[in-house]
């Protein structure tokens, strides 16, 4: 089993490197995690003995990492700014101007977020790619159907960690048997050239693309028709991805 970890843990590691976190902050979160698993994983009264038992940690740590207050997570407005921006009636991905009533981009931002001033986001998206300003009528177009942060930056950290955090949860939870098990699958090939990769990679990312938007204006449309209910139930929420990765093989 701990074999098999390297392949998760090495590029964790190069990534903790890179970003200057220091191994000691590391581990002290992970065995906060070790402690929430066990108690997750576990029947009956925990003691911080029985947590002891379960983790490997100290008493005296797993006694102080209880008493430690619950992580927030921190919501992407510029992601749900785009999102909205192509599912809201009054946007549907038009061209809009930056100031003024709806249609504009100015009240687009406002309803994500009233606290962060719209040019603030506009220059973030512009920066990322995801907006370009015509010259001659200064009106804003959506360059792209989604927020890509910028390469290193905390926007990014914070999507790769949701991201992989899902995946990850849905693939633990189907090792461990829950049931309905999440849908998973991948493909892998060897001994491909540099040009057919590249073939395939176009094709994956084209059609991804597509039933991504067909599931995101899909799901806004759900969540409208959901809040029209009398009694609605418990709210659920979802995350669909993919990823294609390829490198040069390792013959040794």
């Amino acid at each position: 089993m701990l074999n098999l970890l390297d392949t998760l843990l090495a590029p964790f590691a190069r990534l903790m490197v890179a970003r200057g976190v220091l191994f000691p902050d590391l581990s002290e979160r992970l065995k906060a995690h070790y402690v929430e698993a066990a108690k997750a994983q576990s029947d009956g009264k925990l003691t911080d003995s029985r947590l002891s038992i379960l983790t490997g940690l100290q008493r005296r740590d797993i006694a102080r990492l209880r008493a430690l207050p619950p992580h927030e997570t921190r919501p992407n407005h510029l992601a749900r700014l785009v999102a909205l921006w192509q599912t809201e009636p009054d946007y549907q991905g038009q061209n809009l101007p930056k100031n003024g009533p709806a249609p504009s981009f100015e009240a687009l931002a406002k309803i994500v977020r009233k606290d962060i001033h719209p040019r603030t986001m506009l220059d973030a998206l512009e920066a990322a790619g995801t907006v370009a300003i015509e010259p001659e009528t200064q009106r804003i177009h959506l360059a792209q159907r989604s927020y890509q942060p910028l390469a290193g930056s905390e926007d990014q950290l914070a999507y790769l960690a949701h991201n992989l955090g899902d995946h990850f949860d849905a693939a633990t939870e189907n090792v461990l048997g829950h049931a309905p098990a999440h849908f998973e699958r991948a493909v892998h090939y060897t001994e491909l050239s540099e040009d057919q990769i590249t073939a395939l990679k176009t094709e994956y990312e084209t059609k991804q693309m597509a039933l991504l938007k067909n599931l995101s204006e899909r799901a806004a449309k759900m969540k409208k028709e959901r809040k029209q209910l009398p009694s609605n139930g418990p709210a659920h929420r979802f995350r669909a991805g993919g990823y294609f990765y390829s490198r040069v093989e390792d013959k040794t």
